[in-house]
């Protein structure tokens, strides 16, 4: 299976929204792509009105709250999305950035988002300095240890991870293919080895850092690569048809 997620951030009015989904719905109905799953991280507010029309692909929450109710101004529990959503982002690295996120609210929100049957797409990734120091893999492996792996075995078949390079995110410097597969390949092993997992394979690891259609073949080709994060190319409806038609011709 292929997964392509969009993740449309703060974009989109309800009209557009709507608009878009739409299209989407026909165009999935008119191309049999039975290898993809397709999902939509829309603006929460859009959720409501996206969900009657949302038949052919899921609909993704940028975000839960780490706590399930309570006194937190602006925040969305998991159980209030669970009746319009399949899967929530996790530990997205504008969401450690902006909104201090930190390994032990993830942690909660994972708890939580597997409690409402939610699947977490759990982002992580390294800076443009942690890379270049070169400990990337060791900063992801403790992002990893800190949330995903203080899980039960259990769990882990609930989950989608997604690697973003931060400094390749609207950067302009886009990872190398070879950069990719190494860290791809080192988080299926570390899911083995720490987790105990037996199949390693049951767990999709989707590539987020400037994906288009430009370099949509060539990331999905790679060996340990299941599926696309998409950003800015999520919200041009023919540009995100084409990234789709890309992914439903990988074997």
């Amino acid at each position: 299976m292929v997964y392509i997620v969009g993740n449309w951030k703060m974009n989109k009015t309800s009209i557009e929204a709507l608009d878009f989904v739409k299209k989407l719905s026909s165009f999935l109905d008119d191309n049999a792509l039975n290898s993809c799953s397709i999902a939509i991280a829309p603006p929460s507010i859009h959720l409501p009105i996206l969900h009657p029309v949302s038949n052919h692909f899921d609909l993704v929450s940028q975000n839960i709250a780490f706590e399930n109710a309570g006194a937190y101004t602006g925040e969305t529990a998991a159980f209030m999305l669970h009746e319009y959503v399949n899967y929530t982002l996790v530990g997205h690295s504008e969401r450690r950035l902006y909104f201090n996120d930190t390994d032990s609210s993830l942690h909660k929100k994972l708890i939580l988002a597997l409690q409402y049957d939610l699947k977490p797409i759990f982002c992580f990734g390294e800076t443009k300095q942690e890379r270049d120091a070169g400990n990337y893999l060791s900063v992801i492996k403790k992002q990893l240890d800190d949330t995903i792996m203080l899980l039960p075995e259990s769990a882990m078949s609930n989950i989608l991870l997604a690697y973003e390079p931060i400094w390749a995110i609207g950067t302009g410097n886009n990872a190398l293919i070879s950069q990719i597969e190494e860290v791809h390949s080192y988080v299926r092993q570390l899911v083995v080895h720490e987790n105990g997992l037996k199949n390693p394979e049951t767990i999709p690891i989707l590539y987020g850092g400037s994906c288009s259609a430009d370099n949509a073949a060539l990331i999905l080709d790679q060996k340990h690569v299941n599926g696309l994060l998409i950003g800015g190319a999520s919200l041009d409806f023919d540009h995100f048809c084409k990234i789709i038609q890309i992914a439903g011709q990988i074997n």
